[in-house]
């Protein structure tokens, strides 16, 4: 393949008119003299990009890699810092191994990387581009188009098959692997530093909860109250979510994944909450419920249950315990109470860096029966027991959390308990 200027590897320094950062290096655990991009806009720590960049980089060596291919949204905000809800269009770091990152980035976004990101290399693709080519084209170009083992992302969203079928047509010289898992493990145990700016979020759910409480009465609809939670959210510096906050009123409550509507509340009724808020995004989120005038019985025992089963979870979780054994203690409170057909989904799933469609980590790792990994510190969790009955209720309470050295730590300040407004 012929390589056209336009797609040539350049340096993103030599390309911005107004400099508006320093170029440095860091040295990173391998020896090598990391060119970076350094200003204040950035979400972390020169240190901490360097710290993922050595996490990356031996699991490249471990699985014997020439080079990786991040593809993920939520993989390359982690690993370069750089965000943009244009992800629908192509995106691809190249991370040769023990080298300096190419990214081949559309030609109308590179402009967001001096912004967001540490890296300093760039390829443009434009949009008249076949953007797999372009990453040939690099690949070509950093020597790594022959005899080399290169990682790709097979279980990502975003690896097409057509994606998979260039690599191999253009450079069948190469073997490509599996290696969606490098990435994974690297998100699924956070820093001190993450987990400073998810903390960050969780303060923005606590404000937008608080709102929605003092919003539930009698009269209002589900979509006058979302609209104030949403409001809460971006007033006080919140981006746009992963999901939106799913907050319904009555019987419409036992519909998972879905948000608002016109109908009012009753005099004697619920209002459901599951409300996330994201920074640099990193993500927290809290579930509650709030009972309206005289709840039924049977609602309050709901609930009851399901701020026990987070209860029962949080005494588990510790290093060293498996997500089977919390998934097991959540549910064993659930099905005593009598709610147990009623409490269908996992306990809850890794929760950090999010991007439309989710707002979790589930395919990283849940909190779910037979899963047997050890939780170690770092990992955090969002965990929304919950409670669904069809045409009648849905009742939960939920935690987002950090695994510590001796157990688990909550995000949000707010009270777990049974909430009546009367």
């Amino acid at each position: 393949m012929a390589l056209d200027q336009d797609r040539d590897i350049f340096d993103v320094a030599d390309h911005t008119e107004h400099v508006t950062f320093q170029k440095t290096t860091r040295k990173t655990a391998g020896g090598v003299d990391l060119p970076m991009i350094l200003h204040d806009r950035l979400a972390f720590s020169p240190e901490e990009f360097v710290r993922r960049y050595d996490v990356i980089q031996a699991a490249m060596e471990r699985e014997g890699l020439d080079a990786l291919l991040i593809r993920g949204p939520e993989n390359i905000t982690y690993f370069s810092g750089y965000e943009t809800p244009g992800y629908y269009k192509y995106h691809c770091v190249v991370v040769p191994k023990d080298g300096e990152p190419v990214f081949a980035v559309r030609d109308f976004e590179w402009i967001n990387t001096p912004e967001f990101a540490w890296s300093t290399r760039i390829a443009k693709v434009f949009d008249w581009d076949h953007p797999p080519s372009v990453t040939v084209n690099v690949l070509q170009q950093l020597g790594l188009g022959q005899g080399k083992r290169i990682g790709v992302e097979k279980q990502g969203f975003f690896y097409t098959v057509d994606e998979h079928e260039t690599l191999t047509r253009d450079l069948p010289g190469n073997e490509y692997t599996d290696a969606t898992q490098i990435l994974w493990d690297a998100r699924m145990v956070k820093s001190a530093e993450e987990v400073a700016v998810m903390k960050r979020s969780a303060a923005l759910v606590d404000m937008a909860m608080e709102a929605g409480y003092d919003a539930t009465r009698p009269g209002a609809s589900a979509d006058e109250i979302s609209g104030i939670v949403n409001k809460t959210l971006f007033e006080n510096g919140g981006e746009y979510m992963g999901l939106p906050p799913f907050i319904l009123a009555g019987e419409r409550s036992c519909l998972p994944h879905q948000t608002g509507g016109a109908n009012r509340l009753a005099d004697d009724d619920l209002m459901y909450f599951e409300i996330s808020a994201s920074k640099h995004r990193y993500t927290a989120a809290l579930m509650r419920t709030i009972f309206v005038g005289n709840p039924k019985d049977e609602w309050v025992r709901a609930a009851e249950a399901c701020i026990g089963a987070v209860a029962a979870a949080m005494g588990t979780i510790k290093p060293g315990a498996t997500p089977h054994d919390a998934d097991t203690a959540a549910r064993a409170v659930t099905q005593k109470a009598g709610f147990g057909e009623y409490h269908r989904n996992r306990l809850g799933y890794s929760i950090g860096v999010s991007y439309p469609p989710d707002w979790g980590e589930g395919e990283i790792i849940s909190l779910r029966q037979e899963e047997y990994r050890e939780l170690v510190p770092g990992m955090t969790f969002h965990m929304p027991p919950l409670c669904l009955k069809y045409r009648e209720f849905g009742i939960g309470f939920s935690e987002s959390i950090v695994v510590t050295e001796t157990g688990c730590e909550r995000f949000s300040k707010l009270p777990r308990e049974v909430m009546i407004k009367r």
